[in-house]
Parts: structure tokens; sequence; C-alpha cells
């Protein structure tokens, strides 16, 4: 499972922290009043499923996982694999080796993958417009790309109208494959400790760390 698939969705689930504001409106002046709110929001956590489809659709890969961002940092974790980000280094665990490699991220790399970035430059890098929906319980925006020859086409967001809420999101790519998360547990206002965001050797005592930088 690629690590920038992952992100992608997370970067869609916190683009839209407040979706109300898109039933209302269209276009940037919308997600400005959802930025801001995630600006306020505090750190955010969910779980999701995540399912990976080929081109010919069908699913090639299931997951669970869970999410937390805070800022610029971001961790999740999935059965196969762990990543956690400071702001500066990031490490990723793979299970199955028992490997973690170590980088640090130049600023484009973390631009393609960090949430938080993608949001406050989503004026720059998306277009976006509220798609119809049959029913009536369900929001639906679709975000897409400004820049030619990304590896993303299109990103599909639907929300509870009842709880206001995110409830799934599709990732459409250039290479006719995509995927969808559904969200289990959505959380703002929480308060994460700098340590969340770090790899800790004493909880993986078998690792063995791939210094990539």
């Amino acid at each position: 499972m690629k690590i920038n698939r992952i992100l992608l969705f997370v970067a869609a689930l916190f683009v839209l922290t407040c979706p109300k504001e898109v039933q209302a409106q269209s276009g940037t002046a919308a997600l400005d009043k959802v930025v801001e709110k995630f600006r306020r929001s505090g750190d955010l956590s969910a779980n999701f499923t995540l399912t990976l489809y080929n081109a010919l659709n069908e699913p090639v890969d299931k997951q669970t996982g869970t999410i937390k961002l805070a800022g610029n940092k971001f961790y999740w974790k999935t059965p196969s694999m762990t990543v956690w980000y400071n702001g500066q280094l990031q490490w990723a665990y793979v299970a199955s080796t028992q490997e973690v490699n170590l980088t640090e991220p130049t600023a484009d790399e973390v631009a393609s993958i960090n949430p938080y970035i993608l949001i406050n430059t989503y004026k720059q890098n998306f277009t976006v417009k509220a798609l119809k929906s049959k029913n009536s319980q369900l929001r639906v925006a679709e975000l897409t790309p400004k820049k030619k020859g990304t590896n993303i086409e299109r990103v599909v967001i639907t929300v509870n109208a009842s709880s206001w809420t995110p409830q799934s999101f599709q990732l459409y790519y250039s290479d006719r494959t995509h995927s969808t998360i559904v969200l289990s547990k959505y959380t703002a206002g929480q308060n994460f400790p700098d340590a969340t965001f770090v790899f800790d050797k004493k909880q993986y005592p078998n690792a063995e760390i791939i210094d990539l930088r």
C-alpha cells in the first residue's frame, strides 16, 4: 500500500473539516471558511477503512487504520505500516520486515503528502465544485487538480448531512485505478504530545533503522 495514497486521503478528510459551508456555497468562498475552522479545531484524528481498486474496478487491497494530525505533523497506522512525521523527519515502519526507513523529506515532498500544507494551498492546486446527490442526507464535493500531469485526477468527498462529518472519499488516479475510504470515527479538538509523531525505539526493540537521509 502506497504511503502517498493514504496521506492523500488524510488531506481530503481535513480539507472538509466543516462541510456545511460547502453545501451552502460553492468554490473558494466555502473552503475559506472550512480552512479557517480547521485552523481553530485543534488536533484531529480518525479511524478508517481503505480499499484500493485496480483499473478493472476490482478490489486489490483493504486495510483499516488510524490517522492523527497536529499542524504540520502527522501519524498513521495500518496493520502493515506505521508512519511518524514530526515536521522534519519521517519514520516508516514496515511490520513484515521490522525495518524503519528514516528520511528527511524535501519541501516539495512534504507538500505532496502533508494535509496541512495541502489545505493551505488548495486555491493554487485545486478547483472545487459541489455535486448533486440523490440522497438528501448526503452532500458531495469534487476537487480537481489545476495542474495537468499529476497522479490524481479528482477527489470526490461524501458528507453525512445529519452529523456534518465526512463519510467517504474516492480518489481517482491517472492510471485508472482508484481508492475508497470509509470513516468510522472522526474527532477534533484533541491535544497530542509531540512524542506521538516520533518513532520510539523502545516500542520496537527488534526494529532495524535504515537511515536514508
